[in-house]
């Protein structure tokens, strides 16, 4: 890997703490930052013919990257970035932060995205995750995406997918299959007023002010919510008094059950070792098993 020389600005055994919301993580083994579709599908063959891990790495804001890092090649899509419309049709590449698109959009009087204003995190990660909050959701506003095949009978082609709702859910979309890498999104929207949208953002901003979303590093929501146990899970959390619990740096948010902050100096294992005693503690007391939301990247010591 240290052979490696693309034509795209790259590094070797940077750590990713300042790529994740998080603010922990180890080093990437190679860490690429390509600037188009041409140099992204030009990283991906060097992967496959060196048979190395691919990760692609967004805004980093649903992440716990391992204090160990993560092996192989990293993609960082953020220099994938842009965004223009063409009547109530939005187009924004991978690597823009969804908020971004969504502040685009209100200035442009396109309503849609207002629900996710002041959610970190890219456009591609918000696509991956189908992101939703304040009763809205990526799925019904999203008309197509464009991909870069990972799959054998169509290699590092470029094609369109076509959204199919049934193929999405809670927290759930057919990217996470693993075979695509995405590139960019039509969002088809409405038209809307500058000020209302401004003022709807304003408050779901406000709204996670309070929440302390904004006060330490985090990944906002742990856990995934699930109707079938009754309350959303920061409730649950909060019942059983964990709020403000500690495990070294990392501390279940004195302001919302289904935060977990770096307080200070967390590392990685911290922060997992508490999301674990979070969902012992739930599953003994309750009976219930707390599914996260957060994925955990990297080389892990289990």
């Amino acid at each position: 890997m240290e052979k490696f020389k693309p034509d795209c600005p790259v590094e070797y055994g940077t750590p990713l703490a300042p790529y994740t919301t998080f603010r922990v993580g180890g080093p990437a083994e190679v860490l690429a930052h390509p600037r188009n579709v041409e140099e992204l599908a030009r990283l991906v063959r060097f992967q496959k013919e060196a048979g190395v891990p691919l990760t692609v790495l967004g805004g980093g804001a649903n992440v716990v990257v391992s204090d160990r890092g993560i092996r192989g090649l990293v993609v960082h899509t953020g220099k994938l970035h842009g965004i223009r419309h063409e009547g109530t049709t939005l187009y924004v590449a991978a690597g823009t932060p969804i908020s971004e698109a969504a502040a685009y959009a209100a200035d442009h009087d396109l309503g849609g995205l207002a629900f996710i204003y002041a959610m970190p995190g890219s456009t591609g990660g918000a696509i991956w995750m189908n992101a939703r909050c304040y009763d809205g959701e990526i799925a019904p506003i999203l008309e197509k995406t464009r991909y870069l095949s990972l799959e054998e009978h169509d290699f590092c082609t470029v094609g369109t997918y076509q959204t199919r709702r049934e193929e999405f859910g809670y927290k759930i979309s057919p990217f996470q299959r693993g075979t695509r890498v995405i590139l960019e999104a039509t969002f088809r929207l409405t038209p809307g007023r500058r000020s209302l949208l401004w003022e709807e953002m304003r408050d779901h901003e406000e709204d996670r002010r309070r929440k302390g979303h904004f006060l330490a590093p985090c990944a906002g929501s742990i856990f995934k919510n699930n109707r079938a146990f009754g309350a959303p899970s920061g409730r649950i959390i909060d019942q059983l008094g964990l709020r403000g619990r500690q495990h070294g740096g990392a501390r279940v948010s004195d302001l919302h059950g289904n935060i977990i902050v770096n307080h200070g100096n967390a590392t990685a294992r911290e922060i997992r070792e508490l999301v674990e005693y979070v969902q012992q503690q739930v599953e003994l007391e309750r009976g219930i098993r707390l599914e996260p939301e957060i994925l955990f990247l990297g080389e892990w010591d289990r």
